[in-house]
């Protein structure tokens, strides 16, 4: 399936997703995931997730970071609890750190319940996002709203976005291909791409970054708002493009970069900024669960990603560097 139609249907994933976890988790007792420290790991997009999901349990009052797979694997007793995150289940990083960490209680979310990293957790919650593309679309958001909900169970929380997900989606979706045409004249021939966010938001940020260079080879990278303030906004001028999730700090870097020429997207909850000259506004809804809010406003990202895709001439064009070490192998069949 291709990369915009995967974009398109992610409000129908995410319901089905949603009704499936949430009959799963109905039956688990996770209590013996409430523990000190929670650790939440994955690699590439699912990092990402890691760092979104993190956010949300920190903004609880609970010690939960978003710990790198690689880390995990020597063994060393970083977490109390571990949720690993893989559309999947066969990143080898990912598994090894569920396999190595020595007391930890462990839990995966996954799109297939005899994964590798299934079979490493002492639970799993299973994806239903149904068909996904590269870049990553419908397994991404999928991973986040499971984290969310295993969120919600260890927290003994209700949250109440989930079921308005999916139209909140189409109607973020909506207000962002309005602006594509814009976005894809001043996006065009960049050549970097930073994104900024703060908190759970830099979680996005990785992610929009991740889909911007898989989809349009463009180097992208992910920078925490405070930080990029020190130093890193220094290189950015006319020749590259911003992309900013946020409502504070981040409207006054998005205005700065406007007047330097230097063409920005901002996706944001405050409805009164409007565009500028190189600035262009995608206002999204603020959502009660940091979590919902991570998979809102990565909407814009994604079919911006599609956008320049196009523009470079390669669209659903399949990624050209595959590592051999990268996947548990699939066992051959008898």
């Amino acid at each position: 399936m291709s990369y915009r139609s995967t974009v398109a249907r992610q409000s129908e994933s995410l319901a089905d997703t949603l009704e499936a976890a949430s009959a799963e988790l109905a039956g688990m007792d996770l209590s013996a995931l409430d523990r000190p420290v929670i650790a939440i790991t994955g690699i590439g997009a699912s990092f990402a997730a890691a760092v979104v999901a993190a956010g949300a349990f920190q903004a609880g009052g609970r010690r939960a970071f978003p710990v790198r797979s690689d880390d995990m694997t020597h063994g060393y007793d970083l977490a109390d609890a571990v949720i690993g995150l893989s559309h999947r289940g066969r990143s080898v990083e990912t598994v090894a750190a569920l396999q190595k960490l020595p007391n930890a209680k462990r839990i995966a979310v996954t799109n297939d319940p005899e994964s590798p990293l299934a079979e490493a957790a002492d639970f799993h919650v299973r994806l239903n996002n149904g068909s996904d593309a590269t870049p990553s679309t419908t397994g991404y958001t999928a991973t986040l709203l499971v984290a969310g909900l295993i969120h919600d169970k260890l927290r003994g929380v209700s949250g109440g976005d989930w079921a308005n997900l999916p139209a909140a989606v189409k109607t973020v979706q909506a207000a962002a291909a309005a602006k594509m045409d814009r976005l894809g004249r001043l996006f065009a021939t960049r050549r970097a791409i930073d994104c900024v966010g703060a908190g759970a938001k830099l979680g996005t940020a990785d992610g929009a970054s991740l889909l911007i260079r898989e989809a349009s080879r463009i180097p992208a990278s992910a920078y925490d708002t405070r930080h990029y303030l020190h130093g890193p906004m220094e290189s950015m001028d006319a020749t590259t493009g911003v992309v900013i999730f946020g409502a504070g700090r981040e409207i006054e870097l998005a205005r700065h970069l406007d007047e330097i020429g230097c063409p920005t997207l901002l996706v944001t909850t405050d409805g009164s900024v409007e565009d500028g000259d190189k600035l262009t506004v995608v206002h999204v809804p603020a959502m009660d669960d940091i979590i919902a809010q991570g998979i809102v406003d990565i909407q814009t990202a994604q079919l911006l990603a599609a956008e320049l895709s196009d523009a470079a001439g390669l669209t659903d064009v399949k990624f050209r560097y595959k590592m051999k070490d990268t996947k548990v192998p699939k066992p051959e069949s008898a």
